[in-house]
């Protein structure tokens, strides 16, 4: 009996350290190697659905550079604003506002991100934060290493040159009347100066890879631009550097001026008739 009380009392001297040191090391291991593979499916998912507007490290594009944003922005607000930024702008949240203003109002489209896929974005935001993170550039850096072609750019934009992948040509919803063609579609704004309001070709060439436009995503989701056309459109459109409204002063007069010598040759043609009416009645 006695020699059993001394054997279980050893295996719980022994046990106690071991469930101590489980505690100690390895359960933090296992929650680390959680956090890893948290972070690695964040990083994918950023990659898919965020990478057209924003970089973690790599400067600001369309929208701000995420890296630190995670000691900069309250965790349940950045979850808040990952899966829901049009019902926070809606509700005129003043972080989300400023947001707005600071980047031209190009408002964060709701992208349908989950609970789920909210919390991995975190966790990656969170292991790439620091001023040594490597930057995490968008999936569209093959395209702006090339150099875009402003003819070629034309033709795409005007439909004359067909989208590889059949999307639709720009020309069917919007105009870029200071360059070279009137008209066009009135579905979206004018893209005149848009180079600016991007900040140039590299934030073009990022929207243009990832169309965050909620009205656009239905139309190049299974019709994506390829890196070369990203690049030519990208050229043609920076090359814009009127206004909407330069474009428009221009046109009314042009319309003036047309008009104007419309009547001069109306009126030299009743002159003429006149003429002859006179002529005649001379005559007799």
């Amino acid at each position: 009996m006695k020699t059993i009380l001394i054997r279980q009392n050893w295996k719980a001297a022994v046990a106690a350290p071991v469930f101590f040191l489980f505690l100690l090391v390895v359960f933090p291991l296992s929650l680390a190697a959680q956090e890893g593979t948290e972070a690695a499916r964040g990083k994918t998912i950023f990659s898919d659905k965020c990478a057209s507007c924003h970089t973690v490290g790599g400067g600001d594009l369309v929208g701000p550079d995420l890296a630190g944003v995670t000691a900069r922005r309250d965790a349940k607000w950045l979850d808040r604003f990952i899966r829901q930024p049009d019902v926070l702008i809606r509700e005129k949240d003043p972080i989300a506002t400023d947001l707005l203003v600071k980047y031209s109002g190009i408002a964060m489209p709701n992208l349908g991100i989950g609970e789920n896929e909210a919390t991995a974005l975190i966790a990656f935001f969170a292991n790439n934060g620091g001023e040594k993170a490597q930057p995490v550039q968008p999936s569209v850096a093959t395209s702006g290493q090339l150099k875009g072609n402003v003819s070629a750019g034309i033709a795409l934009f005007e439909g004359s040159t067909p989208f590889q992948n059949r999307g639709t040509q720009c020309f069917a919803c919007h105009t870029l009347a200071a360059i070279s063609i009137p008209g066009g579609g009135s579905l979206g704004p004018d893209l005149t100066g848009v180079a600016k309001k991007y900040g140039g070709v590299k934030g073009l060439i990022a929207v243009l890879a990832g169309i965050p436009f909620p009205t656009m995503v239905p139309v190049y989701r299974n019709h994506p631009l390829l890196p070369q056309e990203q690049a030519d459109l990208a050229g043609y459109l920076s090359a814009s550097s009127g206004s909407p409204a330069a474009t428009t002063i221009f046109v009314v007069n042009l319309c003036i001026w047309v008009m104007a010598g419309l009547y001069m040759i109306l009126y030299s043609l009743w002159r003429r008739r006149l003429g002859r009416v006179r002529s005649s009645l001379q005559a007799r």
